[in-house]
């Protein structure tokens, strides 16, 4: 059931000219105000309902629309392009399309989303803007690459294209979480393997020394410190603990934290040519397709803007749409930008003075793909030896320190 009265919803919004724009609608639905703000061609940058109105909205469509984008992942939308691609090359009308996708969807949840996109078609609506009222599903790159394809009536080419890019960007996120999956694994072991030794098998241990009154040594008296405190203490290292990892959850979902997040991933000498390589192989692989769509420059640049989903690595875009709309070319941006390397910046401003820059987009694209995998490949051969060494160093000092007074057995027996 939906029950909806008027509200007065903020926005802001950009202009086709990039300028900033803010304001207020009356409306039923935060849908409603989409709308009325694409109508106007605007670009929306956010929607909220503004505090302290008498008027209150509930819709329950909303609420199962972002329920069901969180069970869809990115690589059901890549099949879901790849296949309504094909269909619609060897003829298939795209209602048709839809309807026989539905049928074949595994997932009950995205199989509902096609069946609503398909009513929708059916009732008049472009493909691009059913797309656009699943922002959770259905990415702004590829509701824009679906918008010009509407334009220009490629539709099953743009779609096969859109598919290629998905599946392309997976596969690098893919490579990136493999890199940092195994030390992280390993050191989730090390201390795993810590907090046996002192929670079960010092005890026994120190039970053994004192019956012997033994004199024990100083890393032994430590480590026995640390166990008394772990098994006494919890009142004070309980609380703690929770209070750190809730300021980290807290922090992570405030700007200043997540901007620091965001810096020291371009910042930290191990992490940065990952994540620089990353953000750059997303970027150009973008911007090559939706210029080769025939995209408008500064549509490219905001969406860009949003496919890096990093805050520092964001002002590479904020200063190319500002060089932009001041008549300069896109190069010059990335020249001046210190977390863009060199070579890029030139193959780019060499692809805009040959008139070429969504080939050479794609070139880079992938050149920096090459270079991601080498940075990754060199990321895990540095931190296996190192958390390998870490580990040892780490158990075998627990160890020690559990053992050295056997060694001395002797003098504890007499």
């Amino acid at each position: 059931m939906t029950m909806t009265t008027e509200s007065t919803w903020t926005y802001s919004a950009r202009t086709q000219d990039g300028e900033s724009v803010s304001g207020s609608v009356v409306a039923d639905t935060v849908e409603a105000v989409a709308d009325r703000l694409r109508g106007d061609g605007l670009f929306i940058t956010s929607i909220g309902e503004e505090s302290g109105m008498t008027g209150t909205t509930f819709d329950a469509d909303v609420v199962m629309r972002g329920i069901r984008a969180r069970r869809v992942s990115r690589a059901d939308v890549s099949g879901f392009c790849q296949q309504l691609s094909v269909m619609l090359d060897t003829g298939v009308t795209l209602p048709e399309g839809l309807e026989a996708l539905a049928g074949q969807a595994r997932r009950r949840e995205f199989r509902e989303i096609i069946e609503t996109i398909h009513e929708q078609i059916c009732g008049g609506v472009n493909f691009s803007e059913a797309l656009a009222r699943w922002p959770g599903v259905f990415p702004p790159v590829m509701i824009n690459l679906v918008r010009a394809a509407e334009l220009s009536g490629t539709m099953a080419l743009m779609l096969g294209r859109i598919a290629d890019y998905l599946g392309k960007e997976q596969r690098t996120i893919r490579q990136v979480r493999g890199a940092l999956i195994y030390p992280a694994f390993m050191l989730g072991t090390g201390f795993m393997v810590v907090i046996f030794l002192v929670t079960f098998i010092l005890p026994r241990f120190a039970r053994i020394y004192e019956m012997r009154s033994a004199s024990l040594p100083a890393p032994t008296r430590v480590l026995m410190s640390i166990g008394d405190f772990a098994a006494s203490g919890y009142t004070i290292w309980a609380p703690a603990l929770i209070a750190i990892l809730l300021a980290i959850f807290i922090g992570r979902r405030t700007m200043a934290g997540r901007t620091f997040i965001d810096w020291l991933k371009i910042r930290l000498p191990v992490l940065r040519g990952i994540h620089i390589h990353l953000y750059v192989t997303r970027s150009t692989r973008t911007m090559s397709t939706l210029l080769s769509a025939g995209v408008n420059l500064m549509d490219v640049i905001r969406i860009c803007r949003g496919v890096t989903r990093n805050r520092i690595f964001e002002r590479v875009w904020t200063d190319m749409e500002e060089h932009v709309r001041d008549g300069h070319r896109v190069g010059l941006a990335l020249e001046s930008s210190p977390n863009v390397p060199s070579n890029v910046a030139s193959m780019v401003a060499a692809g805009e003075r040959s008139g070429r820059l969504p080939e050479v987009m794609e070139k880079v694209a992938d050149a920096s793909e090459e270079e991601l995998d080498v940075a990754i490949k060199r990321c895990t051969s540095l931190l296996e030896p190192i958390m390998i060494v870490f580990m040892g160093l780490l158990v075998g000092a627990v160890a020690i320190a559990l053992l050295l007074p056997i060694f001395r057995m002797s003098s504890i027996i007499h």
